[in-house]
This record gives C-alpha cells, structure tokens and sequence, in this order.
C-alpha cells in the first residue's frame, strides 16, 4: 500500500516510518523539514496545499496535532492544530480516493471517567481491593467525558472519523492513544502503569489499522497489555487481530507491586 503519514517527523510517526517502510510504500507530511525520502513540508490548515500529497495514497495516519492538552491551551492553538487541519485531511482524503483514515485521538476524550470509582483508585495506583480482572472497562461506545479542551478537539476528529464513514465511504479507525515515551517505559506516575504504549505495540497495532480488511468504522485504545485497565484495550486487539508484546508491569519494581 501507500501511506501518507502525517506528523512524519514526530515521536509516533518516526516510529510508524521505520516499521512499515519494510513492507509499504509510506510518504509523509510535517510542518517542519524531515530528513526522510517522501516527506514533504506542509501547513494542514492550507487546504489548497495537501491534494498533491493525497494523490494516489491507499490509506493515511493522521497524527499531526497539537499535543498540550493542559487546562490553559485555549481555542487560538487548538481550533487550527487540531479542528481545521483535521477537516482539512479528512476532505482531501476522500477528494483523493483513499481507502481509510487511521485518526490519532486520545484516552482524555474519555479521562471523565477517571475520576470515578474503580477508576480513580487503579489511576493512582491504590490497588488494594481491586482485582484487575474484573474491572467494568471504558468501551468505546461509552459517552465522551472530555477532560479538557484538547479532548474536546480530538472528539471533533473523532466525529469526522464516524462521519465520513457512514456517509462519504471513506474507512476509519480512531485509536485513542494512551503514554508513548522517547524512553520506551511507563513513567513514574501511577496511571502510566495503565496507559503506557511501548514502541513495538504502537507499531504493530498502526500497522493492524491500516492493514486489517473489512473495517468500516472502529474506536480503539492504545496501549500496551498492562495487567492494570481502565479502557477496553482488548476489543481493539480482537477487531484488528492484533497481539500485544509489551506490559508495563515489567518496568515496577517488585516492592511496589501488588
């Protein structure tokens, strides 16, 4: 296939490049210059410049974003960054004839939830009367509880996603992505031992999204196979016949497991 990678030169999109360039014809777009064959510079929110990267692309990961989700960012970077940019793609992906969009959306569309009860506790690491197997997890068919305005912005991408689906023909997959780390390991926070997404499992779940045939319309989460959940990571497994190699368990110390 060819696929067109947005955000190319990102932590995700670098990640994404190298794994399925072994197999795929995969070009990219960034807003700054990226030493890679196929990448090209452009701003999302020109329209008028995007069609000429679209031609003739079978599938495209949209990951350029305004990443800051803090309380303080307002609508001035996030309405651009991640509203219009995003119509933009989405409009120049069906006038292009591409197959599917994967959309890179975020566990805080849904982080409402965190702040209820067996959530909260498994969030802060307080594991004590909790059994991790018998959790209720966060479905993706459940209510958006957005826990700032950067989610916020991402439900709109996530809209566009069930939009286009249901009334242009154009695929989509969202994947509400968890903790990608530079370092490759959960952090030292708590929830990052719900949420951790480690550099393979990020490559091989993409890969199911652009690969896997007969989907017209899915909502995933991205992480790892992390013994402690909030979201339902494993209907994402099931629909995209994918398998997990990571848990961040492997990265707590022995004293603090419990």
């Amino acid at each position: 296939m060819r696929i067109l990678i947005t955000g190319i030169g990102g932590t995700i999109g670098t990640v994404l490049a190298k794994d399925l360039s072994r197999d795929h014809d995969v070009k990219g777009i960034d807003i700054r210059p990226v030493d890679r064959p196929g990448a090209v510079v452009a701003d999302l929110t020109d329209a008028a410049a995007l069609p000429r990267a679209f031609d003739g692309v079978d599938a495209v990961i949209h990951l350029a974003a305004e990443r800051r989700h803090g309380r303080e960012i307002g609508w001035d970077i996030l309405h651009p960054r991640n509203v219009v940019a995003t119509a933009n793609v989405y409009d120049a992906a069906k006038a292009a004839g591409v197959r599917r969009v994967v959309f890179a959306s975020s566990m805080h569309v849904m982080g409402g939830y965190e702040e209820a009860e067996p959530y909260r506790s498994i969030a802060a690491g307080r594991y004590a009367g909790v059994n991790s197997a018998k959790v209720a997890l966060v479905s993706g068919d459940m209510p958006p509880r957005p826990d700032g305005r950067y989610a916020v912005s991402k439900i709109f991408g996530e809209q566009l996603a069930r939009y286009f689906a249901d009334w242009e023909g154009l695929e989509g997959v969202v994947v509400r992505l968890g903790t990608i780390s530079e370092a490759d390991r959960p952090g030292s926070d708590p929830r990052s031992f719900v949420s951790w997404f480690s550099t393979r499992d990020v490559a091989g779940l993409f890969r199911a999204c652009v690969e896997r045939p007969g989907i017209k319309y899915e909502v995933v989460y991205g992480a790892s196979a992390n013994t402690w959940k909030i979201y339902d990571t494993p209907y994402g497994w099931r629909v995209l016949g994918f398998t997990p190699q990571d848990n961040a368990e492997a990265f707590r110390s022995a004293g603090s497991r419990q």
